[in-house]
């Protein structure tokens, strides 16, 4: 059997700023840091086997310092959703041409994909290649984004990828799924009772 633990990156700056992440790089805040630190009580007592996380710096920073003496192993697959040409601008922002390309991928994000980006279908795709080559036993963290946790989660449980999911994963949230021989049971989702009441 195995226990896959999910847990998403602390807060960026660009979180704090309401920028659109997807796959360009922000650093995390100073709240991040302290978010990702708190993990590392919750988590120095786990005898984890497999360490993996995205490549992406928030996610790389996070696992670092919640498991501080770890090095995980760097997985492109466990990127954020690639939202093209709009990374990097706040909604406020959006030129016309630029609101007309949000307003259209709105419409069906499941297989319409901003200039340059992925639909959702496409990061379920990429998950899921993740997903089928994890060991069959054992316990493994990965550090991930939330648009990537939850496309795990849906192909794990068979969820379509245009059910209407309306959870919000915090930041450094932890989900833990058990996986027996194709039998998938959640435990906790979105598990974030380490960051209540962290200020900056």
């Amino acid at each position: 059997m195995l226990e896959l633990w999910l847990i998403r990156h602390g807060e960026t700056t660009w979180n704090a700023e309401k920028r659109i992440q997807g796959q360009s790089n922000s650093q995390l805040s100073d709240l991040g840091i302290k978010q990702a630190k708190s993990l590392a009580p919750r988590l120095k007592d786990i005898d984890f086997d497999y360490v993996y996380a995205s490549d992406l710096d928030r996610a790389t920073h996070t696992a670092r310092l919640a498991l501080p003496g770890a090095e995980p192993m760097l997985d492109k697959r466990l990127r954020e959703i690639h939202f093209g040409v709009l990374e990097g601008k706040c909604h406020a922002e959006f030129n016309d041409t630029e609101a007309k390309l949000y307003a259209f991928y709105k419409e069906d994000p499941y297989e319409r994909r901003i200039e340059g980006g992925e639909c959702w279908r496409d990061l379920g795709d990429r998950i899921e290649s993740w997903l089928k080559e994890l060991p069959k036993e054992g316990k493994a963290v990965a550090f991930s984004h939330g648009g990537t946790i939850r496309s795990a989660l849906f192909r794990l449980i068979g969820y379509p990828e245009n059910y209407e999911w309306t959870a919000f994963f915090a930041n450094t949230g932890i989900t833990r799924i058990l996986i027996d021989e194709g039998l998938v049971t959640l435990i906790t989702v979105n598990d974030h009772a380490h960051i209540e009441g962290l200020t900056n």
